[in-house]
């Protein structure tokens, strides 16, 4: 059975979609199959899998159009004769592990339906399906495709459909920026996602004899991700500094113990292991206890990964040639590129660990 972790924060501009790329990406380097579901109307996800000239015909190709998330689902929310099925899965472009569930720009108009079917816990036949479609098709195309692990891009919302995401998760990252929105989110997300999992729990029973049932599984904390700074002699700038420490101190002292009540983390000797992981490699300021790692900012090779269909870490010298960079100013980019090798592989490494069977509390 395939792991699923969501990459989730409800404040946005926190990286959410390219970590959920880097991060599958690196997995499969590590001998694995992975799935990216977008699960954010914006599609950016699918976009950056795909590569921007396949994303425009993956669209208007009649073959491929409708093989997307919210036309699968379709059929239990139109109450159509028809059931949830797998498809193919395009792979993401230069990697044939790597498959893309992808998004629709119009995924957000079945919120109404989901929360309604939610509000009324399943004392409605009609609605009584609908939680539990989402997680029926995921769970359906990782068969298919005998996915390992799947990683969800979720938008930046608190609504009905993020909620049904994240129940149907093992897991979930936290991405977060060096900002005081970032910090302020992390003081209330707790709440939050202690909120959906009670009621999953005080549902479960009332949808197990629906035609697509919830899925058993506690979503569990594997760590906060601080992304987007800005670095001086290797370390993040002093302002930028301080406020991840900020965020450390947060996620210590706020969101850990609330998820901790719930049931929503791992063994503590699994988060040191996890920690353990990243000395040496990681900068010696990643100090949060629950930090997987400290990204610094792409600066201008974003673009250039994205003319090359690649992530940042895959990025060669002949690609930055290609994009016009070259000959003495290409050397701190190609440092930079090893630099976000090791970071991203130090990452997969944590997440290897932290969903290991054992980990999990009993």
């Amino acid at each position: 059975m395939s792991k699923r972790i969501a990459v989730f924060n409800h404040k946005g501009g926190t990286g959410k979609t390219v970590s959920t790329y880097n991060i599958g990406w690196k997995l499969t380097e590590k001998g694995s199959r992975v799935l990216l579901v977008d699960g954010d109307s914006q599609v950016n996800l699918t976009a950056l899998a795909l590569g921007f000239d396949r994303f425009d015909d993956y669209y208007e190709n009649d073959e491929t159009k409708t093989k997307n998330i919210k036309d699968a689902v379709s059929p239990v929310f139109e109450g159509k004769p028809a059931t949830i099925a797998a498809f193919d899965c395009p792979n993401a472009i230069n990697n044939d592990t790597m498959f893309i569930l992808p998004g629709h720009a119009d995924l957000a108009t079945y919120e109404g339906q989901l929360s309604l079917a939610q509000e009324t816990g399943g004392s409605l036949s009609v609605l009584k399906n609908l939680p539990g479609a989402l997680q029926a098709l995921i769970a359906a195309i990782e068969d298919h495709h005998e996915i390992d692990y799947t990683l969800i891009d979720l938008n930046p919302g608190l609504g009905a459909i993020n909620q049904n995401f994240f129940m149907a998760c093992d897991a979930f990252v936290v991405p977060t920026n060096p900002d005081p929105f970032s910090l302020m989110a992390i003081g209330t997300l707790g709440a939050h996602l202690v909120r959906w999992n009670e009621w999953k729990n005080a549902n479960f029973d009332k949808f197990k004899d629906a035609d697509y049932p919830l899925r058993d599984t506690t979503p569990v904390f594997l760590g906060a991700l601080h992304s987007r700074y800005n670095k001086h002699a290797s370390k993040a700038a002093a302002k930028f500094d301080r406020r991840m420490r900020q965020i450390d101190e947060q996620v210590d002292s706020a969101l850990f113990p609330a998820l901790k009540s719930a049931g929503m983390v791992v063994k503590r000797k699994c988060y040191d292991k996890a920690f353990e992981l990243g000395k040496g490699t990681l900068t010696e300021d990643n100090t949060g206890a629950f930090a997987l790692a400290r990204i610094p900012d792409f600066q201008g090779l974003i673009h250039t990964a994205n003319v090359a269909g690649v992530p940042i870490f895959k990025l060669t010298e002949q690609n930055l040639k290609d994009d016009g960079v070259q000959g003495v100013v290409a050397n701190n980019p190609l440092k930079n590129i090893t630099t976000f090798d090791e970071i991203y592989d130090v990452i997969a490494s944590k997440i290897e660990v932290l969903l290991d069977a054992k980990c999990r509390k009993k």
